[in-house]
């Protein structure tokens, strides 16, 4: 052995040495206990009488075979192994030496540290299940207690069919030394064809006893308080959580992951599967009630049900109580808030008969509907009966609504003059004014053209929207519309 290596030995006994006194004081272990660290009891560990192997040793008590050795904080009496060791001890490799040591219980002690298990050539292992455990050195024979197989640290924890560690070999039954079979490798010079983390040094432990399935060390008196994952799990998915032993009962207890259920809508996640309130909002809120009329649910962000979008052709307004969903229904061509988006209402003419009525809703605060209607002036010889007349018919009474009107093709959204803000509307030539400037009510012969009038057709815009000031409704309005009015005409307020 090279003066560097036991230069490392060195320091691996001091820090193993100081690794003993803590544990011993965190188990509540004292010297001379079994299972712990010998001392001034007279008994080395496991009750080996000093002077045989594993018993105690020093100057004044030599060895009755083997050597004297140090052994974390320690003297005890030693052999070479293999062959197998004696009752109470087993084969370990220190500082570089396969030698029999004393079976301190370090096994299965909790740990966050090596440096709190008992011999220098113990593990402080992780299990699958999280918790972590000492592990004693197997690197030799790959000989453990029953319940623990032999396996190399840098393949552990194992998996079940490959993919991240080793896979735990079956232990098989115990053999006559009360251990069970290694992992398959020779040792530390076995040369290995495997893929994986290369050997260590010649000389250092890298095998380790760890427990079969369920993968965790049992619970005891020595493992109490220790946490373990834990789950639940039904048709809903699973749940993970922490479990905690009960060194009284020997049974880890109070499995804190709670029972995998249904998604539904309260910011949490319900079926563990790391998301919360995912699915159909329907569903989600499904115990708040039927789904709302001309609507569905919402999960909002903070988990409580709300009124979901409404379906096409319906608005909520004036916002009522969920349940009653979306209750104004919407006219078709919306949104036709815009001249450049005007609802076509059709055409009429002053022939007799003919008529528009115009139906909506105002399904919102804002809300303005704007539909064009295009209005034709037939030829009727000797006379003229067109007249357009434009109506606010229902509802009555009227608190709520007022309209606009763009007669030709220059419609605009922000219409000023006469025709704004008005329940009314007249545009005539079916008569004459009083000085005869206006209105065709009789046509004129000229003497050199047959009889005619003027034709008046056009196009014509109405914007219906809400007074200011009038609280909003879902209300249906009409509207009518003729081209030959029934009207006086009144060349003096409406006619231009």
């Amino acid at each position: 052995m090279s003066l560097g290596y036991r230069y490392h030995g060195r320091i691996v006994l001091i820090g193993s040495f100081v690794a003993a006194l803590f544990a011993a004081c965190a188990t509540g272990t004292q010297p001379g206990q079994t299972g712990g660290s010998a001392g001034a009891g007279g008994e080395g560990g496991g009750g080996i009488p000093p002077g045989q192997i594993g018993g105690l040793c020093s100057d004044d008590t030599p060895c009755e075979q083997g050597e004297c050795t140090v052994v974390g904080a320690n003297k005890y009496c030693t052999v070479r192994c293999p062959p197998g060791c004696p009752d109470g001890t087993y084969c370990a490799l220190i500082n570089g030496d396969s030698i029999c040591v004393p079976d301190l219980g370090s096994q299965c002690l909790p740990c966050t540290t090596v440096l709190q298990c008992l011999n220098p050539s113990d593990a402080c292992l992780t299990a699958p299940a999280g918790d972590r455990f000492c592990a004693r050195d197997c690197t030799t024979d790959g000989q453990c207690p029953n319940g623990f197989t032999c396996l190399e640290g840098a393949k552990y924890p194992p998996t079940q069919g490959g993919g991240g560690g080793g896979e735990m070999p079956d232990a098989g039954p115990p053999d006559d030394a009360g251990g069970s079979g290694d992992a398959g490798d020779a040792g530390p010079d076995d040369g290995g064809t495997d893929a994986g983390p290369p050997k260590p040094p010649q000389g250092q432990a890298y095998k380790f006893c760890v427990p079969n399935v369920p993968f965790s060390c049992p619970c005891n008196e020595k493992r109490d308080g220790v946490e373990k994952d834990c789950s639940n799990s039904n048709q809903y998915g699973t749940c993970s959580g922490l479990e905690t032993c009960n060194g009284a009962s020997g049974k880890f207890e109070e499995c804190t992951a709670k029972v995998p259920a249904a998604e539904t809508c309260n910011a949490e996640d319900d079926d563990c599967d790391g998301m919360s309130d995912e699915g159909d909002p329907n569903e989600l809120c499904s115990s708040e009630g039927p789904v709302p009329p001309h609507a569905s649910w919402a999960c909002t962000p903070q988990g409580t049900c709300g009124l979901g979008a409404c379906e096409p052709g319906w608005v909520n307004y004036p916002a009522g109580p969920v349940s009653q969903g979306c209750t104004c229904p919407v006219e078709m061509g919306e949104p036709n808030d815009l001249c450049a988006n005007a609802t076509p209402a059709g055409s009429v003419s002053d022939t007799d008969g003919s008529s528009i009525t115009i139906s909506g809703t105002l399904g919102g605060s804002g809300d303005v509907d704007v539909w064009s209607f295009d209005t034709v002036d037939t030829d009727e010889v000797t006379t003229n009966s067109y007249h357009v007349s434009i109506d606010l018919v229902a509802p009555m009474p009227n608190d709520e609504f007022v309209f606009d009107v763009i007669r030709g093709d220059a419609c605009t959204d922000t219409p000023t003059g006469g025709a704004v803000a008005i329940t009314a509307y007249d545009w005539c030539v079916d008569g004459k004014s009083a000085d005869g400037l206006e209105g065709e009510g009789t046509c004129a012969n000229n003497g050199w053209a047959p009889v005619h009038c003027n034709n008046n057709s056009t196009k014509y815009y109405v914007r219906v929207r809400r007074k200011l000031g009038a609280t909003g409704t879902c209300t249906q309005y009409n509207l009518l519309v003729t081209a030959k009015g029934g009207d006086p005409c009144d060349f003096t307020q409406k006619c231009q």
